[in-house]
């Protein structure tokens, strides 16, 4: 069965509705401009100024990127700056100080902009937040009256990692000296990653033994620490990193090593825990948001508590993710992360036949990915999101522009690994793909999970080896059986080994999964290359699917 009207290069690059719309600098000049004036005290005059272009332009791109006028935006903005700090209130705060401080000078317009937007009244935001006061205040307070910022809470929410200077049980110089050096070149290494901040105090100011204390004063969520011990000419490094509000262990490791190979020694440990911390942190934030209460969460927490929907890669499952990170974007609409990976469930709900209104879907997620571009160009998880995006979208060139600064900005971003991985496997560089696929499998403390499973399957489909093929898929479905949208290609690789039976036993998994499919949806949905999808269709066809 040959397909049908155009062709993969023009469904990839082809003038359509949905190419990727050209970011406009003037936008990004305009939300910079808003979030530097938190009290609200700018007019449209003033935003047109700075940007250079004209009002009706302005408003354009407002309309066209994020859906609202410059004004409104700010507003929404603002909104949110002032349920972070009611989320954060004393006994002493009030609503009235809150609303003032970020230009809202009617106070009972203020509150039903509030209700309007949060879904509660402002002052049921700060009375929730007296009642869990005694929680928070093993935190550091991060709201301050003179220098709060319009930023979102959810940046400031971000986890920070202080790295201590490594104990010693022996008096040695060295040993010390070393430990000062390895907390050094550990927190150097960390600071590459988004995800969290890092903190090195003095060596003579803190020790490990009171976390709680240390990590108050250091304004800290997590320590990494450690110790070392020498015997003759070696030596053994035990790091930590320790979560400060329960003094729980999160990961641990110990590194054994020569003293005439410090170098040597400290490449493996630096590189131990780059593999080790993000992920380890990322786990224990989706913990900690999924022990609150939703209403009390921000942004940060919302995205948190959605990320184990993102990534498992089925429809329901995005829909779930999508609910939470609407959430998100309701509450803090400049909150980056949480709008690039609405973007890409929605990508998903396309690839995964998840959706009766696929075009709808693949605009949306163009046009939250084209958004969370301007919000924050430089995140690699930002630009992870947006590569898949226009991955599904089959707007290859700009996916790997994404994904190679991704990767430039964090060579340890699992996650990178594998969407570069597809990109390859969807552009029908099938070593490539696999060469991406292994590196995230080495970078990952974790057994490879049923999407990466799912992208070998795929990539040794494209090269013909179909035996690999099925064996990766079959893994795949073991590992994850809601992932069961694998037959789509799983029925053709037994068919093409002349296992028959095996394949309509692939093709009924299929129909049970989703009864509605057809040759047509599947062909629609998936951005492979033209011979890839002539293969599939055509053992779907011989199968007996519907076209």
């Amino acid at each position: 069965m040959a397909l049908r009207g155009q062709t993969g290069q023009q469904r990839r690059s082809g003038p359509d509705a949905l190419r990727q719309h050209p970011l406009p600098g003037d936008l990004k000049k305009a939300v910079d401009y808003i979030r530097d004036h938190p009290n609200g005290k700018m007019s449209i005059a003033d935003l047109v100024a700075h940007c250079g272009v004209s009002e009706r332009t302005l408003r354009k791109h407002f309309r066209t990127f994020m859906a609202v006028s410059p004004l409104n935006y700010s507003r929404q903005l603002r909104l949110a700056a002032a349920r972070s700090c009611l989320l954060e209130g004393s006994e002493t705060t009030s609503v009235t100080e809150i609303a003032t401080r970020f230009g809202f000078t009617h106070i009972s317009r203020f509150a039903q902009d509030y209700r309007r937007h949060i879904g509660e009244a402002p002052s049921s935001t700060l009375q929730r937040s007296r009642v869990n006061r005694q929680e928070r205040t093993s935190r550091p307070r991060t709201s301050d009256a003179g220098a709060i910022s319009v930023v979102p809470k959810a940046s400031r929410d971000r986890p920070a990692i202080a790295v201590l200077p490594l104990e010693s049980s022996n008096a040695a110089a060295n040993c010390r000296d070393f430990g000062e050096f390895l907390a050094e070149g550990m927190a150097t290494a960390l600071c590459r990653v988004r995800s969290h901040t890092i903190t090195v105090p003095k060596p003579s100011r803190f020790r490990s033994a009171d976390y709680r204390r240390c990590a108050s004063d250091l304004g800290a969520r997590y320590l990494l620490t450690g110790r070392i011990a020498q015997a003759s000419n070696r030596l053994r490094v035990i790091i930590r990193l320790i979560d400060a509000e329960t003094d729980a262990q999160v990961w641990g490791d110990a590194y054994d090593g020569k003293i005439d190979d410090l170098f040597g020694l400290s490449d493996r440990i630096t590189e131990g825990v780059m593999r080790a911390i993000p992920p380890q942190v990322r786990g224990s934030e989706i913990e900690r948001a999924r022990r609150k209460r939703p209403e009390d969460l921000a942004a940060y927490g919302l995205t948190m508590r959605a990320l184990p929907f993102v990534f498992a890669s089925n429809p329901a499952a995005a829909k779930q993710a999508l609910d939470l990170l609407h959430q998100a974007i309701d509450i803090e609409p400049d909150y980056a992360p949480a709008t690039s990976l609405a973007a890409w469930c929605h990508a998903q709900l396309v690839l995964y036949n998840g959706t009766p209104s696929p075009l709808e879907e693949r605009k949306h997620a163009l046009h939250l990915s084209e958004r969370s571009g301007i919000l924050d160009p430089d995140d690699p998880l930002v630009l992870t999101a947006r590569c898949a995006v226009h991955t599904m979208a089959g707007q290859f060139d700009h996916a790997r522009a994404l994904i190679s600064r991704a990767l430039e900005l964090d060579p340890t971003l699992v996650w990178s690994w594998d969407r570069s991985g597809w990109l390859n496997a969807y552009s029908g560089n099938a070593e490539a793909a696999v060469r991406d696929f292994e590196q995230a499998t080495r970078l990952d403390l974790r057994r490879p999970n049923a999407t990466r499973l799912t992208g070998l399957g795929c990539a040794y489909f494209d090269a013909g080896r179909y035996e690999e093929a099925a064996q990766w898929k079959r893994m795949a479905l073991r590992d994850d059986p809601s992932t069961a949208l694998i037959n789509r290609s799983l029925s053709v690789s037994y068919a093409r080994l002349g296992d028959r039976l095996a394949a309509l036993e692939s093709i009924e998994a299929l129909r049970r999964y989703s009864p509605d499919i057809t040759i047509s949806k599947i062909v629609a949905a998936l951005p492979f290359t033209q011979d890839y999808l002539n293969r599939v269709a055509e053992g779907l066809d011989d199968l007996g699917l519907s076209p």
